[in-house]
C-alpha cells in the first residue's frame, strides 16, 4: 500500500489511473485474515480498471525499500501514539495480560518493528497472499437493478431523489433479462480472464491456524491479573478495561475454554431450543447477550450508580480461529474508578442471580433486527457476511440468509445458556486501570509483561 507502484508503473501513474476510473485499493489485515479491499465504479471499465490493477499487483509487485522505510516509520509512530493514548494503552495492557505468550493480539513495539527488514517482510505477505488461496467475494449491483443509465456512460449511479418513487418491480423492468445475463456473463469472463489466469505459487503457505491460548488465571497471581497505570496530564480522567475468555462465533474456544466447560458441564443443546443444530445458533445467542450486558452496564453503573461516563461491553468473536475474548470498557473519574470497576464486575457475574428477563431478550431481539436491516444496505456488511464462506469452516450459506429467522426465534433461556461460555469467575477476569493527572507516570504490576514507563501526553 505505501508503494503505491505496480510493474513499469510509477506511484503517481496508478493514482492517476485509480481517480480516473474512480476507484481505490488498499491492503489490510486482521487477526485472522490478509485482505485487498477494493472500491470501483459500477461500469463496465470501472470492473475492468480494478481487474486489471489487481492482476499486476499479484503478477508484478514492486517491493520497494523507500516504501518499506515509510510504512516502518509509519508503524512507529503508531506505537508511540498508543503508548501515549488513555485508551489505546489501557487496551494494550489488558491483551498482553491476557495472551502474554502471543504479541499477535497487542500492539506492536518499537523493538518489534526495529527487527523487520524488508525481505522478511516480502517473505511473510508473499506466504499469506497466494493466488491459490484467494477467496474473492464481490458485492455490487452487477445485474443492474438498482442503476439509472445516464446517456452514453453505462452503469452510473443516479443520486436523484426523484429515484425513490420507483418501486422495485419497476426498476426490475427496466433491464431486461438478456441485457442481465450479457452483465454477469462478462463480469465471469473478467473474472477468468484477470485471476483465473494468475499462475499458482509455489511458496510454503504460513501457519494460519495457530490460535491464541488464553492465560489461565487460576494460576496467576492477583497482581499479575491486574495491573495499574497512570500517565501525566493536565486533565483529570480514567479508563479500565476488564477483559476475560469467550468462544468464537461457531461456540468453540481454545484449549483452555474448552476444558472449563468441560468442567461446567456446559452444552449448546441444553435448552433444547428450536434450530440449535443451525451453525448460526451460537453466534445469534452471544450477540443477544452483548445487548443484554451493554444495556445493564449503562444503566447500572451509569444511570443508578453515577459511577462512569461511559460503560459497554464487547465481544471478540473470530471465524475461523478458535478463539475469543470479551471486554468491558469503564470510562469515569480517578476518584471513582475503583469503584466503576468494581460495579462493572458485579454486572458481569450477576447474571448468575439475576437471569436474563423476557422484556431484555425482546429489546435486544428488536435492536440486532433494526441493525441488520439497516446494515444490509451497505456493501461493507455484505463482504463481512460472505467472508469465509467458500472456506472449510462451520460457516455456509443459511448463515447468511436465515439471520433474522434465527434471531426471532431465539428465548431468554438460550441467551441465559450462552452466558456459561463466558469466564467471569473472580480468578479468570482480568483488570487494567489507567489513570491521567498530574503526577508522573508509572506502571505497576507484574514487570514480566515488559511494560516500560508511560511517556506523557494525551
Amino acid at each position: 500500500s505505501e508503494s503505491g507502484a505496480v510493474g513499469r508503473f510509477a506511484r503517481e501513474q496508478i493514482e492517476l489511473f485509480a481517480v480516473s476510473n474512480l476507484m481505490s485499493v488498499h491492503l489490510d489485515l486482521n487477526l485472522e485474515f490478509s485482505f485487498i479491499d477494493a472500491s470501483f465504479s459500477m461500469s463496465k471499465l470501472g470492473i475492468v480498471a480494478v481487474f486489471e490493477l489487481l492482476h499486476l499487483l499479484f503478477q508484478e509487485p514492486r517491493w520497494e525499500l523507500p516504501a518499506f522505510v515509510r510504512a516502518q516509520q509509519a508503524y512507529k509512530a503508531q506505537a508511540y501514539a498508543v503508548q501515549k493514548s488513555l485508551e489505546q494503552s489501557t487496551l494494550d495492557r489488558l491483551m498482553r495480560i491476557m495472551y502474554r505468550a502471543d504479541g499477535r493480539v497487542a500492539e506492536p513495539r518499537i523493538d518489534d518493528l526495529n527487527r523487520l527488514t524488508l525481505a522478511k517482510v516480502r517473505r511473510a505477505v508473499a506466504a499469506q497472499l497466494r493466488p491459490q488461496d484467494f477467496e474473492i467475494n464481490l458485492v455490487g449491483d452487477f445485474e443492474g437493478h438498482c442503476q439509472h443509465r445516464a446517456p452514453h456512460v453505462e452503469g452510473t449511479l443516479s443520486t436523484g431523489k426523484h429515484y425513490e418513487s420507483l418501486s422495485p418491480e419497476a426498476t426490475k423492468e427496466c433491464v431486461p433479462s438478456a441485457a442481465r445475463e450479457r452483465r454477469l456473463q462478462e463480469l465471469d469472463e473478467a473474472l477468468w480472464k484477470y485471476f483465473g489466469s494468475i499462475p499458482a505459487s509455489d511458496i510454503e503457505p504460513a501457519e494460519i491456524n495457530r490460535t491464541f491460548a488464553l492465560c489461565k488465571g487460576e494460576d496467576m497471581t492477583l497482581e499479575a491479573r491486574q495491573q495499574w497505570a497512570h500517565l501525566e496530564d493536565s486533565d483529570e480522567r480514567a479508563v479500565a478495561n476488564i477483559g476475560g475468555g469467550a468462544p468464537n462465533r461457531w461456540g468453540c474456544g481454545d484449549a483452555y475454554h474448552s476444558e472449563c466447560m468441560k468442567a461446567r458441564g456446559f452444552s449448546w443443546g441444553a435448552t433444547h431450543a428450536k434450530g440449535n443444530e443451525h451453525p448460526l445458533y451460537p453466534f445469534m445467542c452471544l450477540l443477544a447477550l452483548q445487548e443484554v450486558l451493554n444495556t445493564r452496564l449503562f444503566s447500572t453503573v451509569r444511570d443508578s450508580l453515577g459511577l462512569s461516563y461511559d460503560c459497554r461491553f464487547e465481544l471478540t468473536l473470530f471465524d475461523r480461529l478458535e478463539a475469543g475474548w470479551f471486554t468491558c470498557t469503564v470510562s469515569a473519574h480517578p476518584s471513582q474508578i475503583s469503584e466503576a470497576v468494581d460495579a462493572a464486575k458485579g454486572v458481569l457475574q450477576g447474571l448468575r442471580n439475576r437471569p436474563v428477563s423476557e422484556y431484555e431478550m425482546g429489546t435486544a431481539r428488536r435492536t440486532l433486527l433494526r441493525r441488520h436491516e439497516i446494515d444490509l444496505q451497505s456493501n461493507d456488511y455484505w463482504i463481512t457476511l460472505l467472508m469465509n464462506l467458500q472456506h472449510d469452516s462451520p460457516k455456509e450459506i443459511s448463515c447468511v440468509h436465515d439471520i433474522s429467522t434465527m434471531l426471532r426465534q431465539l428465548t431468554w433461556r438460550d441467551v441465559q445458556n450462552a452466558y456459561s461460555t463466558l469466564l467471569t469467575d473472580p480468578e479468570q477476569l482480568f483488570v487494567s486501570v489507567s489513570t491521567a493527572g498530574p503526577g508522573s507516570s508509572f506502571v505497576s504490576g507484574d514487570a514480566s509483561c515488559g511494560l516500560g514507563r508511560l511517556t506523557s501526553g494525551r
